[in-house]
Parts: structure tokens; C-alpha cells; sequence
């Protein structure tokens, strides 16, 4: 509570301190007066005005112009314009972030993303808070590599981010753009400038998205809303402010997936290309094609002849997904040229509030009600001494959150009640030593503290079967699967008298378990209070060195440092894991020929990762079957990206990229619960039986998984961007035709490594065609993406507590549409 009335307190003063603010030429697009010529773009990534081609660190910007083209309304769209990139909507609202295969597959409250999402220069610490921002966009910025000097803590893999278009000073202007596709997509865009006086200008934006599923159950839609409010002002010329206001609103099914098929267990059976030793893999029936989802009558007729491991019973239909998330948030910029210093202060406030649910192989549903707060405050100071330009600047974050949760795996229920939170301070500086007109050295290095907490209840609800399996026995076929709910009285709510005749348990445990049907089912349940404090702190850093070529070239070199702070499990004695780490070579070169004509960016990286957080079953100290991050493993990722443009014609820009990544796993070990020496584990890499300690003194039997060799997840060893824009003039008139193609070599997208999480290499293909005016007044575009209609397999799990089934859910089928635009 003090942090947020600390914030508000901040905000409402410099609000009100502060009536005007000149505009920032940050992030401005730079037009070259020569058409014939490429146009430069000013960035901010390194907290300072430059152009890319300027910025001595590995970039990709996406301008406006390029978001529009390739249709980016949300997070999952940069996939088409950053070949470096890979975005997937999962589990509900939670989107998945991977740069050169460092990111993270699971996404909760107790767990940090490896890539820093940012918007308006606001970290945003939760993946849910990412959606509704992808509007009146003046730039994005995907920042390759870890980012630990200016960005801080999980940007082990790098960071985004996400610039909205700043209000005009003097200038009433705006647009309007309204778009209709296939899917029934609904697209409506707006925004509108507005003067006051010569000393400010108002910006009031918004969107509106409303796209029926991929899927035939209805998943994969887009639905939502957003509004955003910018004030900007100028005092005199050495004071500027801004203060931008949001909201965002998704709706809508959400993310789902499609069945692949089943690993049958067969002693005996060799290992094949379909399957791993002694299983043999069953493919899902036709009629359940990709896009056809997990929630349609057919899917429930072949999902309902799996059989649930322990309680030997057929499930009962996957619930229905939804989500319901609103975010809001409140931001000031200050910006004060104090002479010989530069001052910048933002401080920041924002609130999410989550309610969803979603399902998957091993989910009958997963039930997330969340209420976050997040409150930041950067400060940063600038100048110049002699020849060492000098940034000195201090962060503060502070965020809690509010969780009922619920995790029905049919065998498992698992009911989380938590409060949990961060608080992270850092110091950071950089030093840039000019040694001569053209050569620079830097230095920067940034001190982070996290300290967390975790204070919470959780409840393991366990449906096991009294009645021997077959062959010997009936099992519980017939019998009831446990109900869905984010709490005990919930779950207890659903299930009819007739079914549980002497009432739900009141006492934990076996000896306290009451009949569940007619069938042999028990429940039971295992209660478990966390209560864990962590406090971890790093220094990272950056060395580089620059050097000008001539006065169109840049050579550069540097090592840089990040870290990912550490969380919690709710899983007795994993309740905590360390901090993963990496450190990363870069050596490039920018140039730009022939008349600013052609661009030719040519970066080599090597990268060393290691104390890897990874997500995956296993015991807890107690013996119980759960879901919990460990450290396991150690990588390294080395490669070369090419990046080319080349203005042909004053009317012709031809554009291509190459990304060749070596991505290894050089040391990835993990245990997996050894329940029967009969049953080996359904894995894609060697094992050994093993043991581990049990948490009472002794040792129980595991399966040790050695996935050490294999690629790193989410990283393709070729990724090629090839692309045309061609202008057509008519009179007055212009006809503009854009054209793209993708290709992605096999990428590894699940954890288990088995032969169906090979995506295979890919190609897509889009195009657009757009008519107006030369003054780009109004204009009519005609726009189609996966032009071929490519099945690209995007995430793929595996669960082998729910029938050993296999789901992929894939990357966006084929889509068009036509959108119109007025510009005044």
C-alpha cells in the first residue's frame, strides 16, 4: 500500500507541477530527403537517441509501416517481422517469449518470463499484461541477447519494446482505419491529436478486435478492447512531460491446441521415428484435423477412451476455455535538461485482474483468478565530461499478487491459494570513453537485488481407484472424474449427493478418503502451507568496444552478462530455485552502399547459458507426482545473422534476413518419477534408473533423463526473411504491393523431445496490396497472410498421466481481409 500511494502520489504531482512538456524526438522515424536513398530510424534502446544503424548492439525495429503490413495486432503477429523471434499464445491469456531459443515454455504467478517485455519504457512483469498493446504504434524493438546492464533481471534472453506514437505539439490530426476478414475478424483502429494551445497536445487512441476462432470449438479467437490516453506538454525548453493512461480488455476462448495422438506402451517395441522405445504411437483420427480443437463432440468421443492413470477410469470432457482480463495502467515520462546533465524519471503504476480458464492434454482445467499490482520507478542521469559521455540511473519494482487457482489433472487436483510478490532494486551506470572521432570504448554494469516471497495454501486432491486394474481387476471404468474448481467448496459444490453419500472429506489423507461414486473411486486430500522467503542479487555488466569504419560503417565488439531471478514451487521440499545466467560474444558490423542505397548488417554471437530453469513432472519430497521449475542444464548458442536491404529503384525496396543458430544443450539432466520398473519414461532422450533423496532420510527410485546433446527448444538452425515492396505511380495515385516469405528450418517445441515435437522446416508466404493518394490521405489494402494455408506446428505437449496423448497447437491458418484508412 505505500508503494502504490508512493506512485500515485508521484504521478498526481508531476501532473500537476508540470502543465506542459515538449515532445521527445524519441524514436522519431528520421526521413531522408533523397527518396532514392533508405530511411534511418531513431531508437532508445540504449537509453539514448540514435539511429539503428548507430546503435552498436543487436536490434531488429519494426517500423508502423511494417506492423501494418504484416498485420501485428498482437504479441503472437511479431513472428512474421522478426526472424530472431518466436511468440506463442499459451494457456490462456499467457504468452511464451523465445529469442535464439532462450525463453520459457510455462508462465505463472510464482515464475518470471527470460525475456523483459516493455511498453512506453514500463516493464511489465506479467505475461497476461502484454495483450492490448499492439495500437498506434510508432516502432517495436527486439533487442537480441541478454540485456542485463540497462534492462536488469530476466532479460537472459533480451527484451521488446513496444513504443506507442507520442502526441504532436501544434498539429490536430489523427486517423481512423477499419479492417473486415475472414473468421468473421472485426478490426477497428483510431486515433485523434489534438493541440492545447502551443505548449501541449492531447493523444486519445483505441482499438477494437473481434475475430472468431481458428478452431472449430472456438479457441484461437480475438476478442477485446483498448484505450489509450497521452498528455503531453512543454514548460519551457529545458522541462517535458508525458503521461500516458490505458486500459485493456481480452475476451474471448483464448489459446487451444489440437490432438495428435497417442504413445501406447509395448514392451519390447523398438524405438522408431514415431515413438520412443517400447511405445508405439497411435495417431488421433482423421477427423480431427489441425484446427479442429480439443472441446468439439468429436474430440470428446475419442478423448473419452483414454484411460487416467491411478484411477483407472475414462475422463469426463475437457471444460470449456475462457478468459476475462482487464489491465490498466498509469505512467508519467519527465524529461529536464538541466545543462550540463540530462534528467529522465518514470515512474509508473499498473493493475491486472485475471480471470480464465484453460485446458490441455493433461488439464481437465486450469482455473486462474488473479488480481497484480505492479509500481516502478526509474531515474536516469546523463551528461558529458571531457571525452566520456556518462549515464548514471537507479530502479525500483515492486509487485504482488493475489491468487485462487485451481489444477484439475483428473488423477490430481491441485487448489492454490497464495499471495506473492517482488521487490527488486538496482543500480546501474555506463561509461562511453571517446578515444578518437571513431573509436569508443564502453563500460557498464548494473547491481540488482530481488527479494520475494511466497505465502500460500495448497490442497493436492487425489481420485484413486480401489478396484484392481485390468487385467486383474474392473478398475473404475464408468466411474466419475473428479469436478473442476479454484477452491475446496467449489469442487465439493459439483459433485451430486448420490455420488459422494458420506460428504466431502473433512480430515487430509488416505485414512480420511470418502467413496466418490459406485465404481471404486476414493478422494482424498493432502494439505500443504508455504511459507518461503528468497533474496537473490547480481552483478552484471557490459564490455564493448566501437569503431567507424567511414561515416556509413560501424564495427563492433562486446561481452555482456544477464540473469534470471529465482522463484517458487508449490511442491514440498522444491518449494524455491536459484537463478539461471548467461553471458554473450557479439561481434558486428553495420554498413550502409552505394548512395545509402543497400544496407548490409552482419552480427556473430556465442552465447553461454547455464543453471537453466526448466518446468517438468516429478516427486516431491513427500513422494507425490508434481509440476515444479528445477535447474538442469547448461547451453551454449553460437550463430551468424545477416540482416539486408536494398532500395533497387526509387520505387523498389527489396529486404532479407539470415539467422543460422547452433543452439545445444550441453549439460541437461533431470529426474522423473520411477513408479513401476516396468513402465519405462516416454522421453525422447536416454535414461538410467537412479535414486534420489525422499525427504525422510532415504531414497526412492527415479528415472535419470540425460537430454544433453540435443538442440535448445524454440531454435530453428536456418531462419530466412526474404521480402519486395514495389510503388506503382498513377497520376496522383499510388499502388504499393508488398511481398514476403518466411522459412524456418525443424525446431524442437516441446520439453520431452519425442519424435512429434519436431515441427519439420516451414514455409509461408504474404503479400498486400494497397490504393490511395500520394498524400496518403485515405487508403484501401487488400491483405492475406499464410498465403498457402501451411499447418506450422507451434507448441506441443505431452501427458502421460491423461491417456499419453500428444497436442500441438499451431501457428495461424491462412487469413485475408480488407481494410480501409483515413489519415487527417
Amino acid at each position: 500500500m505505500r508503494v502504490k500511494l508512493m506512485v500515485s502520489t508521484a504521478l498526481v504531482s508531476l501532473s500537476i507541477a508540470t502543465p506542459a512538456v515538449a515532445q521527445s524526438a524519441e524514436g522519431a522515424t528520421a526521413e531522408q530527403a533523397d527518396q532514392s536513398g533508405l530511411n534511418d530510424i531513431i531508437v532508445t534502446a540504449q537509453r539514448r537517441e540514435e539511429t539503428s544503424q548507430k546503435a552498436a548492439i543487436a536490434i531488429d525495429v519494426v517500423s508502423p509501416a511494417e506492423l501494418t503490413r504484416a498485420g501485428v495486432a498482437t504479441p503472437s503477429g511479431l513472428n512474421a517481422v522478426a526472424p530472431s523471434l518466436y511468440v506463442a499464445r499459451v494457456g490462456g491469456a499467457n504468452t511464451s517469449y523465445f529469442i535464439r531459443g532462450v525463453g520459457n515454455f510455462t508462465n505463472n504467478a510464482y515464475s518470471d518470463p527470460a525475456i523483459a517485455f516493455s511498453v512506453n519504457g514500463v516493464y511489465l512483469g506479467r505475461p497476461t499484461s502484454t495483450t492490448g498493446t499492439f495500437y498506434d504504434l510508432e516502432r517495436v524493438e527486439v533487442l537480441k541477447g541478454p540485456q542485463g546492464t540497462l534492462y536488469g533481471r530476466n532479460a537472459t534472453g533480451g527484451a521488446i519494446n513496444v513504443l506507442s506514437q507520442k502526441p504532436k505539439l501544434g498539429e490536430f490530426s489523427g486517423y481512423a482505419s477499419a479492417g473486415y476478414g475472414n473468421y468473421d475478424a472485426l478490426d477497428l483502429e483510431g486515433a485523434i491529436n489534438i493541440p492545447i494551445g502551443t505548449q501541449g497536445a492531447f493523444r486519445l487512441s483505441g482499438k477494437l478486435v473481434n475475430q472468431d476462432g481458428f478452431n472449430d470449438d472456438g479457441t484461437y479467437d480475438d476478442k477485446g478492447e483498448a484505450l489509450r490516453g497521452q498528455l503531453l506538454v512543454d514548460l519551457n525548453d529545458a522541462l517535458t512531460m508525458r503521461v500516458i493512461a490505458d486500459y485493456s480488455h481480452t475476451g474471448g476462448a483464448g489459446a487451444g491446441a489440437d490432438y495428435v495422438g497417442t504413445l501406447n506402451f509395448a514392451p519390447g517395441a523398438p524405438a522408431s521415428g514415431r515413438a520412443p522405445a517400447n511405445y508405439v504411437f497411435a495417431p488421433a483420427p482423421a477427423s480431427l484435423r489441425p484446427f479442429s480443437g480439443l472441446n468439439t463432440q468429436a474430440a470428446d468421443a475419442y478423448h473419452s477412451t483414454f484411460v487416467i492413470g491411478g484411477s483407472f477410469n475414462n475422463p469426463s470432457p475437457l471444460d470449456n476455455p475462457h478468459q476475462n482480463v482487464s489491465n490498466w495502467g498509469v505512467s508519467t515520462e519527465l524529461t529536464a535538461d538541466l545543462g550540463a546533465i540530462q534528467l529522465t524519471v518514470l515512474p509508473a503504476y499498473r493493475e491486472t485482474k485475471l480471470d480464465q480458464l484453460f485446458n490441455g492434454p493433461a488439464f481437465k482445467a486450469a482455473i486462474n483468478r488473479e488480481d497484480s499490482h505492479q509500481a516502478s520507478l526509474e531515474a536516469r542521469l546523463s551528461g558529458t565530461i571531457g571525452p566520456v559521455d556518462w549515464l548514471a540511473g537507479g530502479y525500483y519494482f515492486d509487485e504482488g499478487i493475489k491468487s485462487n487457482t485451481g489444477y484439475n489433472q483428473y488423477l490430481i487436483g491441485s487448489i492454490q491459494a497464495f499471495r506473492t510478490g517482488t521487490t527488486s532494486k538496482a543500480a546501474f551506470g555506463r561509461l562511453t570513453f571517446h578515444a578518437s572521432d571513431s573509436l569508443r570504448f564502453v563500460g557498464a554494469a548494473r547491481y540488482t537485488e530481488d527479494k520475494k516471497y511466497f505465502d500460500g495454501t495448497i490442497l493436492t486432491l487425489i481420485n484413486l481407484c480401489t478396484n484392481a486394474p485390468p487385467p486383474a481387476g474392473p478398475g473404475c471404468f464408468g466411474g466419475p472424474s473428479q469436478p473442476s474448481g479454484a477452491s475446496l467448496g467449489e469442487i465439493a459444490s459439483q459433485i451430486p449427493a448420490a455420488l459422494l453419500p458420506f460428504g466431502f472429506p473433512t480430515a487430509p489423507g488416505p485414512a480420511d478418503a470418502r467413496p466418490f461414486g459406485s465404481q471404486g473411486n476414493i478422494l482424498f486430500y493432502v494439505p500443504l502451507a508455504i511459507d518461503q522467503r528468497i533474496k537473490n542479487n547480481r552483478v552484471t555488466y557490459r564490455l564493448s568496444a566501437e569503431y567507424d569504419i567511414g561515416p556509413r560503417s560501424l564495427l563492433y565488439a562486446g561481452y555482456e552478462t544477464g540473469y534470471r531471478s529465482g522463484g517458487f514451487n508449490v511442491a514440498l521440499g522444491r518449494e524455491t530455485f536459484a537463478p539461471e545466467y548467461i553471458s554473450a560474444i557479439t561481434i558486428g558490423s553495420k554498413n550502409r552502399f552505394f548512395d545509402n542505397r543497400l544496407q548490409l548488417n552482419i552480427e556473430g554471437f556465442y552465447w553461454r547459458y547455464r543453471n537453466q530453469q526448466i518446468s517438468h513432472f516429478g516427486f516431491d519430497s513427500a513422494g507425490g507426482n508434481t509440476y515444479f521449475t528445477e535447474n538442469v542444464g547448461r547451453s551454449t548458442i553460437k550463430g551468424i545473422d545477416v540482416d539486408l536491404q536494398f532500395k533497387a529503384t526509387p520505387t523498389t525496396l527489396l529486404t532479407g534476413s539470415v539467422q543460422y543458430l547452433d543452439s545445444k544443450l550441453n549439460n541437461f539432466i533431470y529426474n522423473s518419477p520411477r513408479l513401476s520398473s516396468s513402465l519405462p519414461p516416454a522421453v525422447g532422450c536416454p535414461f538410467t534408473n537412479g535414486t534420489e533423496p525422499d525427504g525422510a532420510g532415504g531414497t526412492r527410485p527415479v528415472y535419470v533423463i540425460n537430454c544433453s546433446g540435443n538442440p535448445g527448444f524454440n531454435s530453428p538452425k536456418w531462419a530466412i526473411n526474404a521480402g519486395v515492396e514495389q510503388k506503382i505511380e498513377l497520376g496522383t495515385y499510388e499502388l504499393i504491393f508488398n511481398g514476403s516469405g518466411r522459412y524456418r528450418a525443424n525446431r524442437i517445441t516441446g520439453f520431452d523431445f519425442l519424435p512429434q515435437m519436431n515441427s519439420g522446416s516451414d514455409v509461408s508466404f504474404d503479400a498486400s496490396l494497397s490504393f490511395g493518394p500520394a498524400d496518403e490521405k485515405w487508403a484501401l489494402t487488400g491483405w492475406i497472410r499464410n498465403l498457402t494455408n501451411q499447418t506450422i506446428p507451434g507448441t506441443t505437449q505431452y501427458a502421460g498421466t491423461a491417456g499419453s496423448v500428444i497436442t500441438t497447437a499451431y501457428l495461424p491458418p491462412r487469413t485475408y481481409g480488407l481494410r480501409a484508412r483515413m489519415n487527417f
